[in-house]
């Protein structure tokens, strides 16, 4: 895909730092780990995901893994943590709301949890309005950085974690009845997903076009100047991957979407620890549909300027 179309689109970065009661973070400053992790919702659920690689010395680790829900897989552990304050929960309810903002990253550095991620200078008010509110809460807001953007890519490639690009294909003609591919296929438009999960049977997705959408139903604009909308999607491929990958606790970084020739482009983008575990779960969603000549794997390897500049 050409990321550099949309690569600075939504041009500011924040990071946010929080300290709570909370198993993971008292791991962390406990034995000085830190890593990467990931927030999950399941219904009106939200889960703090942390990731413990294998690869690393975690001997002393293992004696608090009776702490939490561990999960063990091929080159990680998964140790997961429901989050139980409400205040704390309708926090990320409400930053996930902000209509133009996404959370690219969550992970623990030095005892605190940090939220990663890319919002447009037309959502500023909201986030700060968002801060504000909830700055005096059971929970810290430790420290709040918001800058102009460095782009997703710089992002990607400057990531303490290394990110893996899978990309795959599908026949565009399959899928033409859904809107948001009607509106891919007309516009040359690319969508990037808000959630990793549908949020009642919908996801929320960025849509960067190159043309004004603002008169197609339901459709809010984030920036008339920079044709930036966003929508909600129910596309039913999108749902059976999204089962798929909520059944096997994965969640992706970046996920894109595009219409290249006949062809319908999704590009998944997340820690290549856990990019085998991903990949595998597309393999089966196309045993559930036993249809082996549906999907195309058009790109699998480490992120760089061939999977992110060039299209299949």
């Amino acid at each position: 895909m050409k990321l550099s179309r949309i690569d600075t689109k939504l041009n500011k970065y924040f990071e946010i730092a929080l300290n709570f009661k909370s198993n993971h973070l008292a791991l962390s400053q406990a034995t000085g780990y830190d890593g990467a992790g990931a927030l999950v919702r399941d219904g009106d659920d939200l889960f703090f995901d942390f990731f413990i690689l294998k690869s690393e010395d975690i001997g002393r680790l293992k004696p608090l893994f009776q702490l939490a829900e561990v999960n063990e897989r091929e080159h990680y552990f998964l140790v997961r943590e429901k989050m139980t304050d409400p205040a704390l929960v309708e926090f990320f309810t409400d930053l996930d709301n902000i209509n133009g903002l996404v959370i690219s990253y969550a992970g623990i550095e030095s005892g605190n949890m940090i939220i990663k991620g890319f919002m447009h200078e037309n959502s500023e008010m909201d986030f700060s309005n968002l801060i504000y509110k909830y700055n005096y809460t059971e929970f810290n807001i430790v420290q709040i950085t918001l800058k102009p953007s460095p782009g997703f890519y710089y992002f990607m490639k400057n990531t303490d974690t290394a990110l893996q690009s899978i990309i795959v294909s599908l026949p565009v003609a399959e899928f033409s009845q859904y809107r948001v591919i009607k509106i891919l296929k007309e516009t040359n438009a690319t969508v990037q997903f808000v959630d990793n999960n549908p949020i009642h049977g919908s996801f929320r997705a960025i849509i960067y076009s190159d043309r004004d959408l603002s008169s197609v139903e339901n459709m809010t604009v984030i920036s008339e100047r920079d044709h930036i909308y966003e929508t909600k999607t129910n596309d039913s491929i999108l749902l059976l991957l999204a089962s798929k990958a909520m059944s096997n606790n994965l969640t992706l970084n970046f996920m894109f979407l595009y219409v290249y020739g006949d062809r319908l482009v999704i590009n998944f983008i997340l820690p290549t620890y856990r990019a085998k575990d991903y990949f595998k779960q597309i393999i089966d969603t196309e045993i559930d549909l036993n249809n082996f000549e549906w999907l195309t794997l058009e790109s699998y390897g480490p992120v760089n300027d061939g999977n992110m500049e060039s299209d299949p």
